[in-house]
Formats: C-alpha cells, sequence, structure tokens
C-alpha cells in the first residue's frame, strides 16, 4: 500500500519543492501560479477539516465551513481551464475565504474555538485572499494557447509562373511602354485630339476614385462594433472572438466578447463551444 501511494507522487520543480500528485501535476502542467494556489488552498481546507472535526457534529457551522471549504479547493481545481480576462475561479474563491473567516470568527466568539487557532487559520486565510487580489490580474491566463507545431514553416515562398493576378501583369522585357500623348507621330490631328481626352478622362476617373474613398476611422461607437461584427458574420462563417479583434481595434477583447453576448441576447447572433473555443455566427 505504501508502494502504491509513492507511486502517485512526484516531485514538482517549481520554487516550493512540494510534492504533488501525478494526475495534479498533469492538471496544472505549464501552469506554476495555478499550482501554488492548489498547494496553499489544499493546506487550507485540510485545515478546515481539522477544526470543524472539533466541533459538534450537529453543530450547523460545521457542514457549512466544509462545504465552503470543497467550493475552495473546487475553484481552485478548475483554475487550469482558465481563460485571459476573466477572474471567475478566483473570484468564487476569494467569496468562499471571506464567509469561512466570518464563520470562524463566530465560532471564536461563542467559544467553539479556540483564540490561537483562530489566530492561525485567520491569518493563513487572509494571506490566500490576499495573494489572489495582488495577484490575479497578471498571472490570469492559464497554459500556452498554441499547439507546438502551429507555425512550423519558413518563408521561403516561390510564386507560381504559371498564374499572374491581373494587378500584377507577367512583364515582357522586350516590349517598350509608350506614352499615349508623346507617342503621337503615326496620328493625324484628329486621332491625336482623341487621344489626349481619353487620357484627361482617365485621370479624372482616378481623381474621383480617389475621393470617394473615406479614411480608415477608429471605431468608438458601440453601434459600429456591433456593425462590423454584423458584417464580419454576414456570408455565414463562425468566428471566436479573435478573429473579431484583428479589426475592431479601439477596445479590449473583453468590451468584444460583451458586445458579442449582447447581440446573442437579442437573438441576432448564436455562440457555440466555451471559453476560448467559443465561435458566433448569426441566427438564420
Amino acid at each position: 500500500m505504501e508502494n502504491q501511494n509513492q507511486n502517485n507522487l512526484v516531485s514538482s520543480q517549481n520554487q516550493n519543492n512540494a510534492v504533488v500528485r501525478a494526475d495534479i501535476d498533469v492538471l496544472f502542467a505549464g501552469d506554476s501560479y495555478g499550482l501554488f494556489v492548489f498547494q496553499k488552498t489544499n493546506k487550507l481546507v485540510k485545515a478546515i477539516y481539522l477544526l470543524t472535526g472539533l466541533m459538534s457534529d450537529k453543530e450547523p457551522m460545521r457542514e457549512r465551513a466544509r462545504a465552503l471549504a470543497n467550493k475552495m479547493l473546487e475553484n481552485t481545481l478548475e483554475m487550469s481551464e482558465r481563460i485571459w480576462g476573466e477572474e471567475t475561479y478566483q473570484k468564487n474563491l476569494l467569496s468562499a475565504i471571506s464567509e469561512v473567516s466570518v464563520l470562524f470568527d463566530i465560532a471564536e466568539n461563542t467559544k467553539m474555538m479556540s483564540k490561537m487557532n483562530h489566530q492561525i487559520i485567520t491569518s493563513e486565510l487572509r494571506k490566500l485572499a490576499d495573494f489572489l487580489i495582488t495577484s490575479s490580474a497578471n498571472y490570469s491566463s492559464a497554459k500556452i494557447a498554441f499547439e507546438p507545431n502551429l507555425f512550423d514553416g519558413d518563408y521561403n515562398y516561390v510564386p507560381d509562373q504559371t498564374f499572374q493576378t491581373p494587378s500584377s501583369p507577367i512583364q515582357n522585357s522586350n516590349v517598350v511602354k509608350k506614352d499615349p500623348i508623346k507617342d503621337t507621330n503615326h496620328f493625324d490631328k484628329g486621332q491625336n485630339e482623341v487621344v489626349v481626352e481619353n487620357t484627361k478622362n482617365i485621370e479624372k476617373e482616378k481623381m474621383s476614385i480617389t475621393k470617394t474613398v473615406a479614411p480608415v476611422k477608429i471605431v468608438k461607437d458601440k453601434n459600429n462594433r456591433q456593425d462590423i461584427i454584423l458584417s464580419m458574420l454576414k456570408s455565414g462563417v463562425k468566428l471566436t472572438i479573435k478573429d473579431f479583434a484583428q479589426n475592431i481595434k479601439d477596445c479590449s477583447e473583453k468590451t468584444i466578447q460583451r458586445e458579442l453576448l449582447t447581440l446573442v441576447s437579442k437573438g441576432v447572433l448564436k455562440k457555440e463551444g466555451e471559453r476560448r473555443w467559443s465561435k458566433y455566427f448569426i441566427v438564420k
């Protein structure tokens, strides 16, 4: 039995030199912050169970404190799936810590817990809460989002010689370009006037096109953001928040997510998938 338990443990290489279960180490692979929070929370949960074990089995506070301890552990484990900009699990953990602290204050005041035990457990709960408040904004994303081979390959591009776009015609070094205005020796006077007139018309068309193209403006209006979202989806594609962020530059991905959820609540869009894999598309 002892050998079997040892097989379920591995030595973690983080700064705390703590021994971690193999499955926990895999769960938080590449996420030293999440692993650190789990280790601290795990010790607190054990302490809560030990303290409440001294209470009467009929004491309601005993079961409530243990339920909150389970909630703390659950949210800590789920932190391995957290994504940037969302601190749901950290906030849930802070909420549970606050309620446990209040319960233990009551327990100490009503002589259900010694002052020494109360001082130790509330001090450790406060330390974890302070750590989460000051650090969660900097470590709110969990793991690297990209696959290891996503950007494999070099940029040694060789163009296809059999195909040229209309804007890049095949250049022939033997062809000599001639100015239609200057090279008019083989035209008579009437033909020269036609060439000059056509050239003027072309220049006017270029100026007209230039005037009709408005400069690109940064989108600052909520309705404009929603218009851009709908225009990107009108072809029937399904896009992620990062896809929209490439065209909406004036705000964060969190703001774009709120715009998308607003359109979903109005029944204009539908959402499929969860967290960073969510995709949005127009309701047909």
